[in-house]
């Protein structure tokens, strides 16, 4: 542990003040501190020098602010089951001894001791303040007056009081800070729960000091003991005591707290600041903002003052008192007591004190409960028009902010705040009772339900901003999941989850609504579709498109978009591009693999009227490819047509035959009208597709006709002369 800075040099009056005598045991072994500059609080070491007289703690003095402990077995355990410590008290003392506990608030060795305590020590007992007094003769009259009752009789004896002051450790926490200190309670009369006097206090003073020994105990063999109030309603008073006690150093704490809460504050703000203006997305922006609203939460949280009181020790002794009671009657026939006391040790005077805040009273109040407090401690029920105390009631109705008794009183089980039996009601949800402030009707269906069954909708909702109950309530999974009504939403075609009119949207090839998931744009058309209507081309499989946007293949039967797909010029159907050519001789047309043919010229592909099958190699030539063979008349790829002769390539081989095939000789006598004559020369050629036959009709004329194979017609007949050829088929 860091040690702290040694303070600031005491006056004389000041060290005398700090010094306190014991008594018991440890006195032998204690000396008085001196002149030595303490560094614990005052309390610390008479808490200590008491603790060891009654747990048998031996304790020998090292020192004016220095000791040594010597701990039995059983106190073992709350010091780290050490034998032996020593204890220093001043700084002094800890730089002689570097090895001893500091007694200091805050430090490892009083929180030991303050375990031990309340393990061991928790309640001292001094005996009883020797009496200086005797009994007033005279008749105590009750001079404060009775609200609405009277005063039947009253009676005075001698009675034992038990008084007591309360030792206790007060933690502050704000924020980072943590201040501890030890506080003391003034002395209270612990059965009537009222101050005692200042000659009572010393008293026990005197007698907590060991100045004055306690009194016989058969100077009060004949009067009777009055017990202590309950503790939980005894540490309620006491309690109040050291708040107010402690309310300059709570203050100041408090104070603290908000000065480091504000430049914690304006750091936070700074440096998201920054990071908003970094942002262009507003989903990035509204997470960034939500984060920071969130930061400050928790800042302002961490910064509010805490207070945590641990009670140590209580030391008590007993007084003898005289006491006067009066009964007290209600005109509704309530009764209670009411007592004064006057203690037989001082000069002290009669006291009369509320029984259960213990300030001197103006008016006493009977409660229904038959007992009495004071008017500020009293309230009238506003149901039943009844008196009672604080205990036994509310003082304020959270709907009307009037009182109620205990009978009247509720607690709405929405907001758990206290109401009167006027303003409840029954919650349509479960039929509980509830407050009349947390019940209202459904704006959908009209059904009372408390705030615990009910949520708002935002005014940005369709119908705007409404209470709804749970049966009507929706979450729009449109927007982020915001409460809607369940007249404002439609179910989602895909999934059933609800989407309100404000965020729905439909899908553009079935025309229904779907929620946020199941609906996504395509990529080039960006239209809404849902998962049952999205499609992807075989060409382009990452892009997305709706299904009414691709179409299976006619020729792979692939699906394939607009973008890759053409409609054959042919047979109308749509093909992808793997299966289609541009047709050049019909512009910004396409053919399918079965209504185009390509020339074997150039490659091109044309449509099927587009190309002739060339009758010499059978091959498709386009008409730019083809041309008329000067001899035999037929239309002939380039390739098999001579440039110089303009002959194709089976004219130029027609070759003598002695013996024409028959169907030639029968195809000759329909071309010449009458048989040829044998005389006459045949020359005959065969290409892929016809039989070529030149015959020889004298004075230099020949006729050229040409049959398909397997026909016995001719197919073209073309004749020369000297006058030039004719074709006359």
């Amino acid at each position: 542990m860091k040690r702290p800075r040694k303070p600031r040099p005491k006056s004389a009056s000041e060290v005398a003040a700090r010094r306190v005598p014991v008594n018991g045991p440890a006195v032998a072994a204690s000396a008085t501190i001196g002149d030595t500059d303490p560094l614990a609080d005052a309390r610390i070491r008479p808490l200590l020098e008491r603790y060891c007289g009654l747990a048998g703690v031996k304790q020998a003095a090292l020192g004016p602010d220095h000791s040594k402990l010597s701990l039995p077995q059983a106190e073992r355990p709350f010091f780290r089951d050490r034998a032996s410590l020593r204890v220093a008290f001043s700084l002094d003392a800890l730089e002689r001894d570097p090895d001893a506990e500091i007694a200091v608030l805050g430090s490892p060795f009083l929180s030991q001791l303050i375990e031990a305590i309340r393990a061991r020590a928790a309640r001292l007992s001094l005996g009883l303040i020797a009496p200086t007094g005797a009994a007033d003769p005279k008749r105590m009259e009750l001079t404060i007056p009775v609200r609405d009752g009277t005063v039947k009789r009253s009676t005075t004896r001698v009675a034992v009081h038990p008084v007591g002051r309360l030792v206790a450790r007060v933690v502050l926490r704000a924020g980072a800070g943590v201040e501890e200190a030890v506080v003391e309670s003034d002395v209270y009369d612990l059965s009537a729960g009222a101050k005692v006097g200042d000659d009572v206090a010393g008293a026990f003073g005197d007698l907590e000091a060991g100045r004055v020994q306690p009194a016989d105990p058969s100077h009060a063999a004949k009067a009777a003991a009055v017990p202590a109030r309950e503790p939980a309603d005894l540490l309620r008073l006491v309690l109040s005591h050291l708040q107010e006690k402690s309310a300059e150093r709570v203050a100041a704490r408090r104070a603290a707290a908000e000065q480091a809460l504000a430049t914690e504050l304006g750091r936070l703000d700074r440096y998201f600041e920054s990071i908003l203006k970094e942002q262009s997305d507003p989903e990035a922006v509204g997470t960034v903002t939500a984060l920071a609203e969130r930061r400050r939460t928790e800042e302002i949280r961490r910064s509010q003052v805490k207070a945590v009181v641990h009670p140590l020790q209580l030391i008590e002794a007993a007084v003898l008192m005289q006491r006067a009671e009066w009964q007290l009657e209600s005109a509704r026939g309530r009764t209670a007591t009411f007592s004064a006391q006057r203690p037989l040790s001082g000069a002290a005077a009669w006291s009369m004190t509320c029984p259960h805040c213990g300030r001197p009273p103006a008016t006493l109040v009977i409660c229904r409960h038959d007992h009495c407090g004071c008017e500020a401690c009293s309230s009238r029920c506003s149901v039943c028009e009844e008196d009672f105390c604080a205990d036994h009631g509310i003082t304020r109705c959270r709907v009307d902010e009037q009182p109620a008794c205990e009978e009247h009183a509720r607690v709405c089980q929405s907001c758990r705040m206290a109401h009167c039996s006027v303003h409840e009601g029954v919650c349509a949800e479960g039929g509980h009772m509830a407050c009349s402030e947390c019940l209202a009707a459904c704006g959908s269906c009209a059904r009372i339900v408390c705030n615990r069954h009910a949520e708002q909708s935002h005014a940005d909702a369709p119908k705007g901003s409404r209470r709804l109950c749970s049966e009507c309530l929706r979450y729009c999974e449109g927007g982020t999941n915001e409460p809607v009504g369940v007249d404002e939403v439609t179910q989602c075609a895909s999934c059933g989850n609800s989407v309100c009119t404000a965020h729905q949207a439909v899908c553009a090839v079935d025309g229904q609504v779907h929620c946020s998931q199941h609906l996504r744009r395509t990529d080039q058309s960006r239209r809404l579709v849902c998962a049952r209507h999205r499609a992807a081309c075989t060409e382009e499989s990452g892009a997305l498109f709706a299904s009414d946007e691709v179409e299976a293949c006619a020729s792979c039967g692939k699906l394939v978009c607009a973008g890759h797909s053409a409609e054959c010029a042919e047979d109308k159907r749509r093909h992808c591009v793997t299966h289609l050519e541009p047709l050049h001789d019909a512009n910004g047309s396409y053919g399918c693999a079965e209504h185009r043919k390509q020339c074997h010229m150039d490659g091109q592909t044309f449509t099927l009227h587009g190309v002739k099958e060339c009758p010499v190699c059978g091959k498709d030539a386009c008409a730019r490819h083809r041309a008329p063979c000067g001899y035999c008349g037929r239309h002939v790829c380039t390739a098999d047509l001579g440039q110089q002769s303009r002959l194709c390539a089976t004219c130029a081989q027609l070759a003598v035959v002695a013996d024409p095939p028959d169907e030639a000789v029968a195809a000759a006598r329909a071309v010449t009208g009458q048989a040829p004559k044998s005389s006459r020369a045949w020359r005959v050629a065969r290409d892929r597709s016809h039989l070529v036959v030149e015959l020889d009709l004298g004075l230099r004329r020949k006729a050229v006709f040409t049959m398909r194979h397997g026909d016995s017609e001719p197919d073209s007949i073309v004749k020369h002369s000297l006058l030039g050829s004719k074709q006359r088929k």
